[in-house]
């Protein structure tokens, strides 16, 4: 593990700085910290040249499923040079700093025990009237600074305010409250992996929530709540982490219980879960969920992108009916000319578009799917393709397309528009870059800001802590 980290950080290095200094400089990027942030820094569409770069962090680490210790090397960015084009748009969006939704800056760490976190998945919980709520789900939590405390995988928290950031006190009991408790003043974990998911090779570091979802459902509030989730194996040089397998939970309860469905489990590869491998599952290990508008043709169904762990791989579609989420027997998978039913080895990536599959097969391929992300990237397998890290995705009525938002492996934020969920798509825009803000990642939208502002979750790694953040849509983003 040391000397695959090593080698990925001379590998980073050599980027930013041979690679990087061939770059003709140009990136459309308008943004600006509101006034409230305290941050001076304003950008605009100017030509600039950034170099990113994120300091290693501990990230806790369990054997099977217990609490863990702070000795594993954290997910992050490799030290690399940004460069992105100017002509995605006319008038580059703006983009501005709201203000922080986690952390000590806040009531989180007081009212819920949350002082550092990150993700921060938003949805809305489906539900009318004043049950109303957006739901925020996170990853790793620590009640303490710089990673201590009381730790826990994934948190919760509900809103109907999630613009100013206001959260009522939690309960043990109210699944309308603040956030699901532990204990007073502490939020409990919602989401646990089980050994019994587990292969004889796999071991779970921590189980992280990667998209998440409302439908219509037969129980007392009418909605029942999906998380896709990932049960992470181990955290491996910066960028790639390794997981054991993907699932989905759900609550019929507005988030305060969640269960894992256990046909749901999807293998990242051979003897990591109790589930046999299927080939293709492995580019649907993180996640991003978006349903069409009510007069779609498609409306009905349930649109999952998938991407491999880590942060390099390509974006992979399928869909589902809003009845058959729990049933991978009935998703269809995007091919790149049609939907094909149960075979998610059909799907090829629609994000960036290309013929060229992650792990395509082979000796080394499957090598490389046994042993995890790091013997992969050893051999060469498979090679980054695609670079869509923590996908978002919605549809936008000021520009009526789809709008997706990530975060690339060289430390901006994306956004691209598209017809249909399946593409194609446009150009890149660059919303913000790890020159404004060192260590993001993670941007995830707001679903209740579907018009020409567009207000979305950002995670920082320094201060390991959730942002929100807003875009203004000034031109139509060019398809």
């Amino acid at each position: 593990m040391r000397t695959a980290a090593y080698i990925g950080g001379i590998g980073g290095f050599a980027v930013a700085f041979g690679v990087g200094a061939a770059i003709t400089a140009g990136c459309g990027v308008a943004s600006a910290d509101s006034a409230q942030s305290g941050s001076s820094a304003t950008h605009s569409s100017s030509a600039t040249r950034s170099t990113v770069g994120h300091a290693q962090r501990t990230k806790p680490k369990v054997a099977a499923v217990s609490r863990p210790s702070k000795t594993l090397p954290a997910k992050q960015s490799r030290v690399v040079t940004t460069r992105t084009s100017a002509a995605a748009v006319t008038t580059p969006p703006v983009t501005t700093k709201v203000g922080w939704v986690t952390g000590p800056n806040t009531a989180t760490p007081g009212r819920f025990g949350i002082y550092g976190t990150d993700v921060g998945i938003m949805w809305d919980n489906g539900m009318a009237g004043d049950r109303r709520q957006v739901l925020m789900i996170f990853g790793d939590t620590f009640s303490g600074p710089n990673m201590t405390g009381n730790w826990r995988s994934n948190v919760l928290l509900r809103t109907t305010d999630p613009i100013n950031r206001v959260f009522a006190p939690g309960s043990t009991t109210d699944p309308f409250a603040g956030s699901p408790l532990a204990s007073p003043g502490m939020s409990k974990q919602v989401i646990a992996g089980s050994a019994r998911n587990l292969g004889p090779f796999g071991s779970q570091v921590t189980v992280i929530p990667t998209a998440a979802i409302s439908v219509p459902y037969d129980n007392q509030y009418g909605a029942r709540q999906y998380v896709n989730f990932m049960s992470v194996r181990s955290w491996d040089f910066g960028g790639a982490w390794t997981t054991n397998y993907s699932a989905i939970a759900y609550s019929d309860d507005n988030g305060q219980n969640w269960t894992v469905a256990p046909q749901t489990v999807r293998a990242a590869s051979w003897l990591r879960s109790s589930t046999p491998f299927v080939h293709g599952n492995q580019n649907f290990q993180q996640g991003a969920f978006v349903k069409p508008p009510a007069d779609s043709p498609d409306a009905g169904y349930v649109f999952s992108y998938g991407t491999p762990s880590g942060r390099l791989g390509s974006a992979y579609l399928s869909r589902v009916s809003e009845a058959d989420i729990l049933d991978l027997t009935k998703y269809q998978y995007w091919n790149g000319a049609d939907w094909v039913t149960g075979k998610p080895g059909a799907a090829v990536p629609t994000l960036p578009a290309t013929r060229s599959n992650q792990y395509a097969g082979g000796i080394l391929g499957q090598l490389g799917l046994f042993f995890g992300s790091w013997v992969a990237g050893v051999f060469g397998v498979g090679g980054p393709s695609g670079h869509v890290s923590e996908l978002s995705v919605q549809y936008n009525t000021y520009l009526n397309k789809y709008v997706a938002m990530y975060s690339s492996s060289v430390g901006s934020v994306i956004i691209r528009t598209a017809d249909t969920p399946q593409g194609t798509w446009s150009a890149p825009t660059t919303l913000v870059t790890s020159a404004q803000y060192p260590g993001l990642y993670a941007p995830m939208m707001d679903p209740w800001s579907t018009g020409q502002d567009i207000y979305w979750n950002m995670s920082v790694w320094g201060s390991y802590n959730v942002l929100l953040m807003k875009t203004t849509l000034t031109t139509p983003v060019s398809a």
